[in-house]
């Protein structure tokens, strides 16, 4: 109780956090997923109904960015896993630059029984991750830091107690965006889906940066509260 008169999160007191469909175990070295990030998910989702419904015997990759508990990768293939339709192969990896994180994400992989359809590596963004990946994801997703480091947020709520390096980049709040887009085409497909959670007011800034990089079909998704908190473009 005292923990909780602190201002501790309920979530990393109980360990356990709703998101989407799913449940995951949370502790203080990964981000309480919240219900924006589920934006992602769907995103996702749809783009995965829609190849599948182009080419029904193709494995479906996806690739998620600074995955943390696993929260989005893992939700994916909860949703996928339990469509009362033909069943969908798909592959999913999900990186982070934390070993405590990537633990915990294969933690949950394995209480969710998802560990067959994602795998998680420690990886800082793109670093780690092996050739043999470049350009075959059709999906990219990622919830990275994108907080400036001198937003007064930070010492406030919840987000006193979260990690710092999955919250703030330590600089403008778009310098980890900006490595993700960077490199996104040497990962994506021809015409594949990159979406991106950002905060409420940098939805233009990420779309002037996926332009620069000849994104197109650039488009943003707003949360409950109408704030555009998702960009998504085409490679």
């Amino acid at each position: 109780e005292a923990q909780r008169a602190s201002g501790v999160p309920v979530a990393y007191l109980t360990g356990v956090k709703g998101f989407h469909r799913i449940e995951l175990m949370v502790n203080g070295d990964v981000l309480i997923p919240r219900p924006e990030t589920e934006l992602l998910v769907d995103l996702a989702l749809e783009e995965i109904k829609h190849i599948h419904a182009k080419c029904p015997n193709q494995t479906i990759q996806i690739l998620d960015l600074g995955t943390g508990s696993g929260a989005i990768a893992l939700a994916i293939a909860y949703a996928i896993a339990t469509m009362n339709k033909t069943p969908v192969s798909l592959n999913i990896l999900g990186v982070d630059q934390s070993s405590a994180a990537i633990e915990l994400a294969r933690e949950n992989a394995k209480l969710l029984g998802l560990n067959h359809s994602v795998e998680f590596l420690q990886s800082n963004w793109y670093a780690a991750i092996p050739d043999r990946y470049q350009t075959v994801f059709d999906v990219i997703v990622s919830n990275p830091p994108y907080i400036r480091k001198d937003d007064p947020h930070l010492q406030e709520g919840d987000l006193r107690f979260e990690p710092k390096s999955a919250l703030t980049d330590n600089g403008d709040g778009l310098s980890c965006i900006r490595e993700i887009v960077n490199h996104a085409h040497h990962y994506l497909k021809p015409d594949g889906l990159i979406a991106i959670e950002h905060g409420y007011d940098q939805a233009a800034e990420v779309a002037v940066l996926l332009e620069s990089h000849a994104f197109h079909d650039i488009g943003a998704l707003a949360d409950l509260a109408g704030h555009l908190r998702v960009t998504q473009a085409r490679k």
